[in-house]
């Protein structure tokens, strides 16, 4: 993750930046390493990536706590919802569900107000990525579903599950501060805002989903043939 926070893979939308390729890697961590193995390698790469690639780090540990151990940290609940996590994961989206609108429209507030759309009309139009993983890993798909097929010996059904669980899993994180305390420190307008939501980030969670299963799925394939032993709660 230190490495490859070098290799830029998408564009920060308002300039300044980029989103590395340790992002989706924080994600993988947790598959290969289990959660707390996988938490404390992005934390290492992390801080190792901010020192070597000021572009993809331009806040420093912040960035490194948002672009990265996040990821991590909410990949590692998504694919284990059956066995840990849930309450978790539910207290964690209604305190950054709250905090997001909070910060967009009461405190602090975006620059010039917010005149493209209604608050309610952008509340709704945000159920993307603030209410649908919450609806998907609650439901027996994320407490049952996603941890079984992450799990198969079937490639195809273990793609399928750790693409949709780090989908949901990268929608969570957008709705964390990872996105919303730029909008406040950078002062972005709000049209911005609307365009970076609707025509740009939210289109990211499912790429850097698709990096993650790429990657993932043929590394646990050969980690299941290689007999090594296995962390606790890993994919494979």
């Amino acid at each position: 993750m230190g490495v490859t926070s070098l290799v830029p893979i998408l564009p920060y939308a308002g300039g300044g930046g980029f989103w590395p390729l340790a992002t989706p890697l924080a994600g993988i961590a947790p598959l290969l390493l289990g959660p707390v193995g996988g938490i404390a390698a992005a934390i290492v790469g992390g801080i190792i990536g901010m020192f070597i690639a000021p572009p993809a780090f331009p806040l420093g540990i912040i960035d490194a706590t948002l672009v990265v151990v996040l990821p991590s940290i909410f990949v590692g609940l998504a694919m284990n919802m059956k066995k840990m996590g849930k309450w978790i994961f539910l207290a964690w989206q209604v305190i950054m569900t709250v905090s997001f609108f909070v910060a967009l429209y009461v405190y602090p507030g975006v620059s010039g107000g917010w005149p493209p759309v209604s608050t309610t009309s952008y509340f709704l139009s945000t159920l993307y990525y603030w209410l649908l993983p919450t609806v998907v890993l609650l439901s027996p798909i994320g407490t049952k579903y996603i941890y079984d097929w992450s799990r198969s010996a079937n490639a195809r059904q273990r793609s399928v599950g750790v693409f949709l669980g780090s989908w949901m899993a990268m929608n969570a994180w957008y709705i964390s501060p990872s996105f919303w305390l730029y909008w406040i420190l950078f002062a972005y307008p709000s049209p911005l805002l609307y365009v970076m939501a609707w025509g740009i980030y939210t289109w990211y969670m499912p790429l850097i989903a698709v990096i993650i299963t790429l990657i993932t799925v043929p590394i646990t394939e050969a980690l299941r043939r290689s007999g090594m032993a296995r962390p606790p709660h890993v994919i494979w």
